[in-house]
Protein backbone atom coordinates (compact mmCIF):
# COMPACT_ATOMS: atom_id res chain seq x y z
CA UNK A 1 0.00 0.00 0.00
CA UNK A 2 1.62 3.61 -1.01
CA UNK A 3 1.96 5.46 2.08
CA UNK A 4 0.52 8.96 2.97
CA UNK A 5 0.63 11.56 0.66
CA UNK A 6 4.08 13.99 1.47
CA UNK A 7 4.58 17.43 2.01
CA UNK A 8 5.02 19.63 -1.13
CA UNK A 9 9.04 19.81 -0.65
CA UNK A 10 9.43 16.33 0.33
CA UNK A 11 7.48 15.70 -2.84
CA UNK A 12 9.87 18.05 -4.46
CA UNK A 13 12.71 16.41 -3.34
CA UNK A 14 11.47 12.93 -4.51
CA UNK A 15 11.13 13.94 -7.65
CA UNK A 16 14.60 15.32 -7.60
CA UNK A 17 16.20 12.47 -6.18
CA UNK A 18 14.59 9.45 -7.95
CA UNK A 19 16.68 7.37 -10.57
CA UNK A 20 19.21 10.82 -11.09
CA UNK A 21 22.03 8.14 -10.40
CA UNK A 22 21.20 6.17 -13.31
CA UNK A 23 20.07 9.13 -15.29
CA UNK A 24 16.19 8.01 -15.89
CA UNK A 25 13.54 10.70 -17.42
CA UNK A 26 10.74 9.92 -14.47
CA UNK A 27 11.56 13.04 -12.95
CA UNK A 28 8.83 14.74 -14.32
CA UNK A 29 6.30 12.09 -13.67
CA UNK A 30 7.06 10.82 -10.28
CA UNK A 31 5.53 12.79 -7.20
CA UNK A 32 7.78 10.86 -4.89
CA UNK A 33 6.77 8.66 -2.08
CA UNK A 34 7.24 8.75 2.15
CA UNK A 35 11.08 6.71 3.23
CA UNK A 36 8.74 4.25 4.47
CA UNK A 37 9.18 0.92 6.50
CA UNK A 38 13.27 2.11 6.77
CA UNK A 39 12.41 1.07 10.30
CA UNK A 40 13.15 -2.50 10.58
CA UNK A 41 14.86 -4.01 13.63
CA UNK A 42 17.55 -1.99 14.04
CA UNK A 43 19.87 -5.20 15.30
CA UNK A 44 20.00 -6.43 11.98
CA UNK A 45 21.72 -3.86 10.94
CA UNK A 46 24.62 -2.23 10.27
CA UNK A 47 25.69 1.47 9.32
CA UNK A 48 28.81 2.21 7.03
CA UNK A 49 29.42 5.82 5.93
CA UNK A 50 31.38 5.43 2.68
CA UNK A 51 29.87 5.27 -0.45
CA UNK A 52 32.06 2.03 -2.27
CA UNK A 53 28.84 0.57 -3.14
CA UNK A 54 29.42 0.66 -7.50
CA UNK A 55 26.50 -1.14 -8.07
CA UNK A 56 24.15 1.02 -6.31
CA UNK A 57 21.88 3.86 -8.57
CA UNK A 58 21.05 5.11 -4.91
CA UNK A 59 24.64 6.61 -4.10
CA UNK A 60 24.15 10.02 -5.45
CA UNK A 61 21.57 12.66 -5.60
CA UNK A 62 22.34 14.64 -8.38
CA UNK A 63 20.88 14.89 -11.61
CA UNK A 64 22.57 13.68 -14.95
CA UNK A 65 21.22 13.54 -18.24
CA UNK A 66 17.60 12.97 -18.64
CA UNK A 67 15.94 10.06 -20.66
CA UNK A 68 12.33 9.88 -21.90
CA UNK A 69 10.28 8.08 -19.99
CA UNK A 70 7.69 5.89 -21.60
CA UNK A 71 4.00 5.24 -20.63
CA UNK A 72 4.36 2.26 -20.43
CA UNK A 73 3.88 -0.62 -17.54
CA UNK A 74 6.73 -3.22 -16.92
CA UNK A 75 5.61 -6.79 -16.72
CA UNK A 76 5.00 -7.34 -12.57
CA UNK A 77 6.95 -10.84 -13.23
CA UNK A 78 9.77 -8.16 -13.53
CA UNK A 79 10.10 -6.92 -10.24
CA UNK A 80 10.36 -10.59 -8.71
CA UNK A 81 13.45 -12.41 -8.37
CA UNK A 82 13.78 -16.43 -6.62
CA UNK A 83 10.05 -15.52 -5.96
CA UNK A 84 10.99 -12.47 -4.05
CA UNK A 85 9.25 -9.37 -5.48
CA UNK A 86 10.24 -5.61 -4.70
CA UNK A 87 8.32 -4.48 -1.72
CA UNK A 88 8.40 -3.56 1.66
CA UNK A 89 8.40 -6.59 3.14
CA UNK A 90 11.13 -8.14 0.46
CA UNK A 91 13.98 -8.43 2.96
CA UNK A 92 11.96 -10.71 5.20
CA UNK A 93 11.35 -12.84 2.03
CA UNK A 94 14.33 -12.75 0.94
CA UNK A 95 15.94 -14.11 4.19
CA UNK A 96 13.18 -16.67 4.33
CA UNK A 97 14.37 -18.04 1.25
CA UNK A 98 18.23 -17.73 1.34
CA UNK A 99 18.77 -17.04 4.52
CA UNK A 100 18.91 -13.69 6.55
CA UNK A 101 21.42 -11.24 5.43
CA UNK A 102 23.10 -8.25 8.19
CA UNK A 103 21.25 -5.02 6.56
CA UNK A 104 23.45 -2.70 5.61
CA UNK A 105 22.68 1.34 6.12
CA UNK A 106 24.38 3.68 4.30
CA UNK A 107 23.90 7.25 3.31
CA UNK A 108 21.72 9.48 4.65
CA UNK A 109 17.73 11.35 3.19
CA UNK A 110 17.86 11.45 -0.47
CA UNK A 111 21.01 8.84 -0.54
CA UNK A 112 19.70 6.85 2.55
CA UNK A 113 19.72 2.81 1.44
CA UNK A 114 19.58 -0.04 2.83
CA UNK A 115 20.76 -3.72 1.69
CA UNK A 116 21.35 -6.71 1.87
CA UNK A 117 23.54 -8.47 0.03
CA UNK A 118 23.88 -12.49 -1.13
CA UNK A 119 26.28 -14.19 -3.00
CA UNK A 120 27.50 -17.30 -4.78
CA UNK A 121 29.35 -20.02 -2.93
CA UNK A 122 33.04 -20.77 -3.97
CA UNK A 123 34.56 -20.13 -7.02
CA UNK A 124 36.44 -17.59 -8.43
CA UNK A 125 33.91 -15.67 -10.31
CA UNK A 126 31.40 -14.78 -8.00
CA UNK A 127 27.59 -13.50 -8.47
CA UNK A 128 25.82 -11.40 -6.24
CA UNK A 129 22.07 -10.51 -5.98
CA UNK A 130 21.67 -7.49 -3.69
CA UNK A 131 18.01 -6.27 -2.44
CA UNK A 132 17.99 -2.13 -1.86
CA UNK A 133 15.60 0.02 -0.21
CA UNK A 134 16.18 3.56 -1.28
CA UNK A 135 14.48 6.71 0.00
CA UNK A 136 11.41 6.57 -2.70
CA UNK A 137 12.54 3.06 -4.45
CA UNK A 138 13.06 -0.33 -4.35
CA UNK A 139 15.52 -2.60 -6.25
CA UNK A 140 17.09 -5.21 -7.19
CA UNK A 141 21.02 -5.98 -8.57
CA UNK A 142 22.17 -9.23 -10.26
CA UNK A 143 26.13 -8.25 -11.23
CA UNK A 144 28.89 -10.66 -11.70
CA UNK A 145 32.28 -9.58 -10.03
CA UNK A 146 33.23 -6.42 -10.16
CA UNK A 147 35.30 -4.37 -7.95
CA UNK A 148 35.18 -4.85 -4.10
CA UNK A 149 33.51 -2.86 -1.76
CA UNK A 150 33.05 -2.18 1.85
CA UNK A 151 30.65 -4.53 3.24
CA UNK A 152 30.85 -7.14 0.47
CA UNK A 153 31.93 -9.49 3.16
CA UNK A 154 28.53 -8.69 4.90
CA UNK A 155 26.99 -10.68 2.04
CA UNK A 156 25.46 -14.36 2.76
CA UNK A 157 26.75 -17.21 0.38
CA UNK A 158 23.64 -19.43 -1.57
CA UNK A 159 23.09 -22.07 -3.16
CA UNK A 160 20.74 -20.31 -5.38
CA UNK A 161 22.55 -17.41 -6.28
CA UNK A 162 24.93 -18.46 -9.53
CA UNK A 163 25.97 -17.11 -12.80
CA UNK A 164 22.44 -18.93 -14.17
CA UNK A 165 20.33 -17.07 -11.86
CA UNK A 166 17.31 -15.95 -13.79
CA UNK A 167 14.44 -13.35 -13.20
CA UNK A 168 11.02 -14.12 -13.30
CA UNK A 169 10.68 -13.19 -16.93
CA UNK A 170 14.19 -15.02 -17.35
CA UNK A 171 16.91 -12.22 -17.63
CA UNK A 172 19.96 -13.59 -16.53
CA UNK A 173 24.13 -12.73 -16.53
CA UNK A 174 25.62 -13.96 -19.78
CA UNK A 175 22.71 -12.88 -22.04
CA UNK A 176 23.23 -10.71 -25.05
CA UNK A 177 21.54 -7.75 -25.78
CA UNK A 178 19.34 -9.13 -28.17
CA UNK A 179 17.99 -11.51 -26.01
CA UNK A 180 17.30 -8.80 -22.98
CA UNK A 181 15.51 -6.86 -25.40
CA UNK A 182 13.45 -9.84 -26.61
CA UNK A 183 12.22 -10.01 -23.06
CA UNK A 184 11.66 -6.40 -22.19
CA UNK A 185 11.62 -4.97 -25.50
CA UNK A 186 12.44 -1.70 -27.11
CA UNK A 187 14.76 0.41 -24.71
CA UNK A 188 14.12 3.55 -23.56
CA UNK A 189 17.83 4.81 -24.64
CA UNK A 190 20.27 2.44 -25.84
CA UNK A 191 24.17 3.33 -25.13
CA UNK A 192 27.45 1.12 -25.97
CA UNK A 193 27.24 -1.68 -23.84
CA UNK A 194 24.22 -0.44 -22.07
CA UNK A 195 20.52 -0.79 -21.82
CA UNK A 196 18.39 1.60 -20.22
CA UNK A 197 14.13 1.26 -19.87
CA UNK A 198 12.20 3.65 -17.94
CA UNK A 199 8.57 3.73 -17.93
CA UNK A 200 5.76 5.18 -15.65
CA UNK A 201 2.08 5.00 -15.74
CA UNK A 202 -1.09 6.10 -13.91
CA UNK A 203 -2.65 3.53 -12.94
CA UNK A 204 -6.62 2.81 -11.11
CA UNK A 205 -6.28 1.96 -7.21
CA UNK A 206 -7.35 -1.17 -6.22
CA UNK A 207 -10.98 -1.37 -3.91
CA UNK A 208 -8.95 -2.74 -1.07
CA UNK A 209 -6.29 -0.38 -1.03
CA UNK A 210 -8.77 2.58 -1.22
CA UNK A 211 -10.44 1.28 2.24
CA UNK A 212 -7.37 0.96 3.83
CA UNK A 213 -6.55 4.42 3.05
CA UNK A 214 -10.04 5.74 4.20
CA UNK A 215 -9.45 3.94 7.16
CA UNK A 216 -6.37 5.53 8.11
CA UNK A 217 -7.27 8.93 6.34
CA UNK A 218 -11.23 9.19 8.15
CA UNK A 219 -10.97 13.26 8.30
CA UNK A 220 -10.69 13.67 3.98
CA UNK A 221 -13.17 14.90 2.80
CA UNK A 222 -14.71 12.79 -0.35
CA UNK A 223 -13.56 15.25 -3.26
CA UNK A 224 -9.70 15.42 -1.31
CA UNK A 225 -9.78 11.59 -1.16
CA UNK A 226 -10.70 11.17 -4.45
CA UNK A 227 -7.66 13.52 -6.06
CA UNK A 228 -5.77 11.72 -3.75
CA UNK A 229 -6.17 8.20 -3.43
CA UNK A 230 -8.04 7.14 -6.57
CA UNK A 231 -4.94 6.94 -8.58
CA UNK A 232 -1.45 6.59 -7.98
CA UNK A 233 1.89 6.52 -10.79
CA UNK A 234 4.04 2.98 -10.84
CA UNK A 235 7.24 3.65 -11.98
CA UNK A 236 9.90 1.19 -13.06
CA UNK A 237 13.59 1.11 -14.39
CA UNK A 238 16.01 -1.27 -15.79
CA UNK A 239 19.79 -0.80 -16.82
CA UNK A 240 21.17 -3.50 -18.09
CA UNK A 241 25.41 -3.54 -18.75
CA UNK A 242 27.38 -5.60 -20.98
CA UNK A 243 30.87 -6.71 -21.77
CA UNK A 244 31.81 -8.60 -24.76
CA UNK A 245 28.10 -8.42 -25.21
CA UNK A 246 27.41 -10.88 -22.11
CA UNK A 247 24.95 -9.13 -19.51
CA UNK A 248 27.12 -8.31 -16.44
CA UNK A 249 24.97 -5.73 -14.41
CA UNK A 250 21.35 -5.61 -13.60
CA UNK A 251 19.25 -3.40 -11.87
CA UNK A 252 15.44 -3.65 -12.11
CA UNK A 253 13.77 -0.89 -10.07
CA UNK A 254 10.33 -0.09 -8.77
CA UNK A 255 7.93 2.54 -6.72
CA UNK A 256 4.28 3.32 -6.76
CA UNK A 257 2.93 7.19 -5.45
CA UNK A 258 0.14 9.22 -5.27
Amino acid sequence: MRGERPKKSATRKGRRRLWSSIRWGLLSLLLGAPFAGLATQADDAIRLSDNSDWWSSNRSSESGEENNTEARELMASNFRVLGVSLGDNMFDRAAARLGRAKIVERGDASTGRRQACYVSPGGREKAHLIFEQGEVDYTFYLFADGPLWEGADRCVESNAISNHLATATGIQLGQTPAQVIAILGKPTKKREDELVYSFSVRKKTSPEDLREARQRNPEMSGKDFEETYSHYYLGAGVVAKFKNSKLTYLAVSKVESN
